[in-house]
């Protein structure tokens, strides 16, 4: 009981004010996103009445388990079609993990960069963290919740694979069975991760990367299952796109944008800044337009800060959410041709944009100090 109670006791000790703040605005839009999936209906809906996906007539628990859209079902089956609780509820439920991941992320950034008093960087970096497209889609019932979970978990278990890799295996797992695309990334980072970190003995690493590359290849097959490819060879990948873009063409989305005859610059244009201010004809696209323009001002933030050692103390778990968001946009720009759809599929890895720009000044104004 003494244990228990210091556990506790320790855990209040680590809540800070700005937390309590952040865990009410992140609830705030929880309900906003029940309210909007109510007037508009979503996939939200049907992933907690477990009718997404329904091609091998599922009945029990067990038979909902899979990856992607099945394994949501298999995750809201007890709490929904059980217990019966009602949507709005398994939206909060999504929240509290959401908000663990968002919470951790923040404090893993000020774990690294030197403490700031308060000032200009200290509210850009409250900023970055109550960007709108982050907390609206990982407030619900949804891949983004789990996907921006699994993430977070992956880069905590790098940080210290010694100590942690647990936490990197299970936000593999966690990322795989939302999106086993997203899973594969997270495991093909792990291999010169496993080498580059010093503290493990040699044998783990080899035995490690065994099962890495034996993993991988198992991902790399289911892929190729789902996706309906051979190979992995530019045909291949070119009819892939074709196809998914004629898929998402079928439903005459207002916000559909013609990617398949953009040039790879206004791909990554369309990708990262757009809907831009003026593109917006509802409030939900001008926000979003307003939040483009907040991630272009930090694109010239980071461009203006480098040099003076800007990016040389940037932390590797940043790094990680980089080139993971950079993969997944090449992926994007093959696949997604309608705006609404790609502010959702980047809402969870974006912030790792922004945080960069943001450490790279946090350096220069250290050094600038110091000299």
């Amino acid at each position: 009981m003494g244990k228990l109670k210091q556990v506790v006791s320790n855990c209040l000790r680590r809540i800070e004010k700005s937390d309590v703040w952040l865990f009410l605005y992140h609830l705030f839009f929880a309900i906003v996103f029940t309210l909007y999936l109510q007037a508009n209906g979503g996939d939200a809906i049907r992933y907690w009445n477990l009718t997404a996906e329904t091609g091998h007539d599922p009945q029990t628990w067990s038979d909902h388990w899979g990856t992607r859209s099945y394994f949501l079902q298999w995750l809201n089956y007890i709490p929904a079609k059980v217990l019966g609780l009602p949507f709005w509820l398994g939206n909060v439920l999504y929240a509290l993990a959401s908000f663990w991941a968002v919470r951790e992320l923040l404090q893993m950034v000020k774990e690294v960069f030197p403490r700031q008093e308060k000032g200009l960087l200290t509210v850009l970096l409250w900023l970055i963290f109550l960007m709108p497209n982050l907390h609206f889609w990982t407030s619900g019932i949804g891949k983004e919740s789990l996907s921006l979970v699994g993430l977070v978990m992956f880069l905590k278990g790098i940080r210290n694979l010694e100590k942690q890799w647990h936490w990197a295996i299970f936000g593999i797992f966690i990322s795989y069975m939302v999106r086993p695309l997203q899973g594969g990334i997270l495991l093909g980072f792990l291999f010169p991760l496993l080498w580059l970190e010093k503290s493990l003995p040699i044998w783990i690493k080899w035995i490690g990367s065994a099962l890495i590359i034996f993993a991988g290849l198992a991902v790399l097959r289911f892929l190729l299952y789902i996706t309906h490819m051979e190979a992995l060879s530019p045909a291949d990948l070119y009819g892939f796109s074709e196809e998914q873009m004629r898929f998402l063409d079928g439903f005459g989305a207002g916000s559909a944008v013609p990617m398949s005859e953009y040039s790879w610059w206004m791909k990554i244009w369309t990708l990262y800044f757009r809907p831009f201010i003026g593109e917006g004809s509802n409030f939900w696209q001008w926000m979003a337009g307003l939040e483009n323009l907040f991630a272009l001002l930090m694109l010239l933030v980071l461009i203006l800060g480098i040099g003076k050692g800007g990016l040389r103390k940037i932390p590797k778990f940043l790094w990680i959410g980089i080139f993971f968001g950079l993969v997944l946009s090449i992926a994007y720009a093959l696949t997604l041709n309608n705006l609404g759809i790609i502010m959702r599929m980047k809402s969870f890895y974006m912030p790792f944009f922004y945080l960069l720009g943001w450490g790279v000044w946090v350096n220069r104004k250290c050094r600038l100090d110091v000299n």
